[in-house]
């Protein structure tokens, strides 16, 4: 074998040791050329192509921004017609689409006992221009864009919630036919403002409970079914911290918010076994009044009487005991003792105790007027110089004149007790003996309850049953719960237009 290199095979077929062309050589250059001639002219056509598509996506877009403010006008503001001219191309389609869209609205646990009511059941309709696997959609008004089976925002809809309050003008749109060229739209006003939610003439099914503010119980569901539902679920999640669930299968988003109605307020006494429900309370120490006025059913000697939470993880009791009672003169002859009971179910609690309240003293947390017949007596809750003493908790009589009694009976409280839950917890440990506020002993175990839970009368029982609820009341004032989850009021309008393409 020669030691000279080797000659590359297309060099050996190309090459003519005669001077002559080869044939296959000329064939084979030809070939490699228009392929490559082809794979440029193909690939360059389906850029060319896709670029495009994008261009006239992107003037599809703006369009349909323009179109979503002359709607607005036309639906919410004063004009009763607006017209548009809308950017197209030979490739792509315009077409109104009345069932494209749904919105339910649904008020969830409305009652308090589980029972839900559908507050707005209607299609909202749509506009959309198609190029390729684009769409750009105009619903609820809002502009979407669909490709590849995601969606994103491009102008937010008719969904305002700031402060708790949710206030939705649904925009419904009407209309049919569609059109390939560059349309000039009319949009017709067909009806503006009907008013959905609060309306005091509408009942709750099989209840006497009115559409009006502040929303109360359960929860309000707003449910979006639409092919871009993917956009309006991004939407949700940026303007509220709702509960939010996506479906799938049926091209659907929900966004849940907390009603919390208003602050509880001044308060009719439950009756024995009766709650006050709190929602939506702020867990920082908000508790600016909690007050009872308790009426007595004929004397209050020997009264036992409390509000109690009794939840999963925590229990509170909020317990006072009339040793005393009303003389002739008019003075009451005992003290007052107030004792706050708190456990997370550790097996000890936490117990505050003030067994010395003297209801004679004009400055005490306790005032009773023997006065009146019946007497009454005033217990305030947040008084901020009447001490709290921290320790087990001494019970007077049977342990089944207090709810948590045989807790306290069967548990001794904590050694030490760590405030540490609030930025306004003033001292982080308190050990047994140590004293607090009784203000800020209430809030603090308020705070930990937040934002919702309830308090239950619990009287007597027997001869320590001294209480005429029906003849008492309170006050229970705080400052609402910040945050994207909650609501408190609701505004739900109907609007409707009607789209024509010229």
């Amino acid at each position: 074998m020669s030691g000279r290199p080797r000659v590359p095979w297309l060099y050996r077929v190309v090459r003519d040791r005669s001077g002559q062309a080869s044939p296959l050589a000329v064939v084979l250059l030809l070939g490699i050329t228009v392929l490559g001639t082809t794979a440029i002219v193909t690939l360059g056509g389906a850029a060319l192509d896709d670029t495009k598509q994008a261009s006239n996506a992107a003037r599809a877009e703006h369009s349909m921004t323009l179109f979503d403010s002359k709607v607005a006008i036309t639906a919410l503001g004063d004009s009763q017609s607006q017209a548009v001219e809308l950017s197209g191309s030979q490739s792509g389609e315009y077409l109104v689409r009345e069932d494209s869209t749904r919105i339910v609205i649904t008020h969830k646990d409305f009652d308090g006992n589980g029972t839900p009511q559908e507050l707005y059941d209607a299609e909202l309709g749509s506009v959309e221009y198609r190029t390729g696997d684009v769409t750009i959609a105009y619903e609820g008004g809002g502009v979407w864009r669909t490709q590849d089976n995601g969606t994103s925002m491009v102008s937010p809809p008719e969904f305002h919630y700031r402060d708790k309050t949710l206030t939705l003008p649904v925009i419904q749109v009407t209309g049919d036919g569609g059109t390939a060229r560059s349309p000039t739209v009319d949009i017709l006003e067909k009806q503006q403002a009907n008013r959905i939610y609060p309306k005091p003439s509408e009942y709750y099914d099989n209840s006497s409970q009115k559409y009006v503010n502040p929303v109360e119980n359960g929860t309000v569901e707003v449910t979006i079914y639409s092919p871009h539902y993917r956009g309006w679920a991004q939407f949700f999640e940026e303007r509220t911290e709702g509960n939010m669930s996506l479906d799938h299968t049926n091209e659907s988003v929900s966004v849940e918010l907390e009603a919390i109605g208003g602050v509880v307020g001044n308060f009719r006494m439950p009756n024995e076994g009766g709650s006050i429900e709190v929602r939506g309370m702020a867990d920082n120490h908000t508790v600016s009044s909690y007050t009872l006025n308790l009426t007595a059913d004929n004397n209050f000697q020997n009264m036992h009487w409390s509000m109690y939470q009794d939840g999963s993880e925590e229990d509170v009791e909020f317990h006072v005991y009339a040793d005393g009672q009303c003389k002739t003169d008019g003075s009451f002859d005992g003290d007052i003792d107030m004792s706050i009971y708190y456990s997370n179910q550790s097996g000890t609690y936490q117990g505050w105790q003030n067994s010395n309240i003297d209801p004679e003293d004009p400055s005490s947390m306790a005032q009773v007027d023997c006065s009146t017949d019946p007497a009454t007596i005033t217990l305030n809750l947040t008084h901020d110089s009447t001490n709290m003493t921290y320790g087990d908790i001494t019970m007077t009589g049977s342990d089944n004149k207090w709810y948590f009694g045989p807790e306290i009976k069967e548990n001794s409280a904590n050694t030490t007790t760590n405030f540490t839950e609030h930025d306004v917890d003033r001292v982080a440990r308190y050990e047994k003996g140590d004293n607090e506020s009784l203000k800020h002993v209430t809030n603090h175990y308020m705070s930990l309850l937040s934002p919702k839970f309830k308090l239950t009368v619990t009287d007597g029982p027997g001869g320590s049953e001294r209480v005429n609820e029906q003849a008492s009341s309170g006050n229970l004032d705080y400052e609402q719960a910040d945050g994207g989850r909650y609501i408190t009021f609701l505004h739900i309008t109907e609007n409707r237009v009607e789209v024509r393409f010229r």
